[in-house]
């Protein structure tokens, strides 16, 4: 499913673990990318967050690994029982950032073709 674009990066809804370590409390934390842009993820976690923490990702979309990516959770939102954070990446190598960008364009258009990866797989099982 395609989300409204109302930033200047395309973003895509996904469902993807991530691992989140919150840097000011040396702390890890999991939860779940429920969507992804290149300037960074909406997640949702049990884990206490609060706005203004620096994180680390570590998550895995569309088959390639991401480490460590650092941000900066700069919002919330609390969407019927889960609370969504927002986040916002900081110093993503450049080549990261375009590898990123062109995968959700590709998973964009993707959707938009209705050719999920997911959805090709179990077609033709």
């Amino acid at each position: 499913m395609v989300l409204e674009n109302k930033r200047k990066q395309i973003r895509v809804r996904v469902m993807l673990p991530v691992q989140i370590y919150d840097i000011l409390n040396d702390k890890n934390h999991v939860g779940k990318i429920v969507d992804i842009s290149s300037g960074g993820v909406a997640l949702v976690t049990p884990e206490k967050l609060i706005i203004q923490t620096p994180v680390s990702l570590t998550f895995t979309f569309e088959d390639a690994i991401y480490k460590n990516v650092p941000a900066d959770i700069v919002r919330e939102e609390k969407k019927q029982k889960e609370k969504y954070l927002g986040s916002a990446f900081f110093d993503l190598d450049p080549q990261e950032r375009q590898r990123l960008e062109n995968t959700i364009k590709k998973v964009y258009l993707d959707n938009l073709n209705g050719l999920r990866q997911e959805t090709r797989y179990n077609i033709y099982r």
